[in-house]
Parts: C-alpha cells; sequence; structure tokens
C-alpha cells in the first residue's frame, strides 16, 4: 500500500466523518468481521487496490507509472424496510459523492505555495477513472440491512527518478566564434542550477 493511497484514504476519512447530513455513528479504515447494531449506520473508507501501469515505453528513461488507486466507501444501515434503507443508503452515496468531488481542497491542483518536497503540495489525484456503485442486502435473522458500496478509481502519475549523489551546481562553457584568431578574447557561457 502506498504512500499517495494511504494520504488519499485518509484525506476522504477527514471529509466523511464531518459530514452533518451523513448521520454515521462510526467510521472505520479497517473492515471489521461485523457490524454491531449499536454502530449503524456505519461507514467504513478503505484501499482496495492499486495498481501501476507503465507510462510511455518500458525500460526508456526512469521508471514512470500511471497509478490507479481504487478506494471503497461502504454504507451500512439496518433496522428498516428494505425499500427504505435502498432510498436511504442511496441518498447518503450520492451526497458523499457530491460533497467530495466539489469540495476544492480535495479536488485541488498543485499548491504552489508550499515548498518543494512537502506531501501537501501535490494534488492527491490526476484525473478519476470510474465511480461504481454496489448494493447489498444481507439478512440477518429477523433485521433487514442494507450495504451500499462505492468504489472510486483514481488516478495518478508515478515516477522513480535515479538517485544522483551530486547536485547539478553549475557549467561553464569557454569557446571561441568561429573564424576567430587564437588570440581572440574568449566567449564565456555560465550555466547556473535552476531553482
Amino acid at each position: 500500500m502506498s504512500t499517495d493511497a494511504i494520504r488519499l484514504r485518509t484525506a476522504i476519512t477527514e471529509r466523511l466523518e464531518v459530514l452533518p447530513d451523513l448521520g454515521v455513528r462510526s467510521v472505520q479504515n479497517q473492515p471489521l468481521p461485523q457490524a454491531q447494531s449499536d454502530e449503524l449506520p456505519a461507514l467504513l473508507v478503505v484501499i482496495i487496490g492499486e495498481t501501476l501501469t507503465p507510462d510511455g515505453d518500458a525500460n526508456h528513461g526512469p521508471p514512470r507509472f500511471e497509478g490507479e488507486t481504487v478506494i471503497g466507501i461502504s454504507l451500512v444501515e439496518g433496522f428498516e424496510t428494505p425499500e427504505r434503507l435502498d432510498g436511504d443508503v442511496d441518498e447518503k452515496i450520492t451526497l458523499i459523492e457530491t460533497a467530495l468531488l466539489t469540495d476544492p481542497t480535495f479536488t485541488r491542483a498543485t499548491d504552489r505555495t508550499r515548498s518543494i518536497g512537502d506531501p501537501e503540495r501535490e494534488p492527491y489525484f490526476e484525473a478519476i477513472a470510474r465511480m461504481e456503485r454496489q448494493r447489498l442486502f444481507p439478512a440477518d435473522g429477523e433485521t433487514y440491512f442494507s450495504e451500499l458500496r462505492l468504489a472510486i478509481t483514481f488516478l495518478k502519475r508515478v515516477s522513480y527518478e535515479p538517485l544522483i549523489p551530486d547536485d547539478y551546481a553549475r557549467t561553464v562553457l569557454t569557446a571561441r566564434l568561429a573564424g576567430t584568431e587564437p588570440d581572440s578574447p574568449d566567449v564565456r557561457l555560465i550555466i547556473d542550477q535552476a531553482l
């Protein structure tokens, strides 16, 4: 599990656990064996998987990948009629989608006010490739439960630049113009490291 995936899961969890209209009693990042009745409605935000596929030609330059991170959001409710549960969880998942995708602090671009190397400088993702809803209606004795799962696939490029022990600092190039005499003044070009 990559740092980017954990950072993305954390960003989603932080935004959803303070969403007032969601009305959940518990928010988890790790699946629990069984949800208890006093924890419902319950929200689960987990990393489902990550896939890295080559970005460009293989074995050409430093390793570069197009990363896909799938985040799963599960909302479980119970103790109502199946019709009411179906409509209620669907409404709340729509609320979750809207809250995340209209939040400029979540969908933001590069924050150039932060220094290079600060993880908060980089956006959480470059694009969303897919969103999928899945409904489950497990029955536990006399009680009806409804679970709606939302899987969101986020895209972000990842590259692994080589570690070079010496930083490029400066190059000095001395030359003479073509057709000049050997004792003509030199032309000097100085290239400093770009900041």
